[in-house]
């Protein structure tokens, strides 16, 4: 396989026809046999795998180049999980356009050449895979959900389902609740993952004032937690339940592992993924 053909098999994968805004080949390769794949790689994770032998090196999180500049247009797949879930679109739309507001300023100033820059020095190949494998991870989720969830679930049931998910049982964390309590009724719910990072403030707003009573997330930084706190009460009726980064993360990374293996290439992982 070549990096094109890896780069079309997660495509195949998460059932997207056109490469994501976040994805990206930076330096092509081709004839490739091993592969190194983590979530997160740096210059010198470079270096290492150019010593070990390694042809291409595949990171989740963008490296560089069109998936750091372009990486805003990818955080609207948060404006179609809302819609899918019954938001009104102008509600998603603004909650959309508010967080890519406030993310523009930032890729704007990212180093965006700095990884792929060395992976050509050191003549190795680099793409990264970030919302192919997240789409995937998100159906796993949404999906092993609609399936085992019993009739009138409550946040803990939710939690128990999802925590029988290979990834998140081998994984160091667990999966917790961040706002809401555990016996609380589950309600409508939505499974916000694969939409370029989670939907902090907006989205859940979005979603909690449109009659979405439990929203999943992957991870969640502490302003953004305590604003929503703020506006819904830390053990109130809106639920906020967090998968955990990494564990989540590996999920859909772990299917795309698993159809390069069988295609014949050895892929080693790294880095954070926990492969199971």
């Amino acid at each position: 396989m070549d990096s094109q053909e890896i780069l079309d098999l997660s495509l195949a994968l998460a059932k997207q026809s056109e490469v994501p805004a976040d994805t990206t080949i930076n330096v092509p390769a081709k004839d490739v046999r091993r592969v190194l794949i983590g979530i997160d790689v740096e210059a010198a994770d470079l270096l290492v795998a150019k010593e070990k032998g390694y042809d291409l090196v595949i990171a989740h999180h963008p490296t560089g180049g069109s998936a750091i500049l372009e990486f805003p247009k990818v955080l609207s797949k948060h404006g179609d999980i809302l819609v899918r879930h019954g938001v009104p679109k102008a509600a998603a739309d603004a909650a959309v356009r508010e967080m890519q507001e406030e993310r523009e300023p930032q890729v704007h100033a990212e180093n965006y050449d700095r990884l792929p820059s060395i992976a050509r020095m050191i003549g190795i190949g680099l793409m990264c895979i970030h919302n192919p494998c997240d789409e995937i991870g998100r159906r796993v989720m949404d999906e092993t959900l609609r399936a085992q969830l019993p009739p009138n679930a409550r946040v803990r049931d939710a939690i128990d389902v999802l925590s029988a998910i290979p990834e998140f049982q081998s994984a160091h964390t667990r999966i917790v609740l961040r706002m809401g309590k555990l016996e609380n009724p589950l309600g409508a719910w939505a499974v916000h993952h694969g939409a370029g990072t989670n939907g902090g403030v907006p989205v859940a707003r979005a979603a909690y004032d449109n009659r979405i009573d439990t929203v999943f997330y992957i991870h969640i930084n502490a302003g953004a937690l305590q604003r929503l706190w703020e506006r819904y009460g830390r053990e109130g009726s809106k639920n906020l339940v967090v998968t955990g980064h990494v564990a989540s993360d590996s999920i859909g990374i772990n299917a795309l592992v698993r159809e390069m293996r069988a295609r014949g290439l050895r892929v080693d992982t790294y880095s954070g993924i926990v492969d199971v």
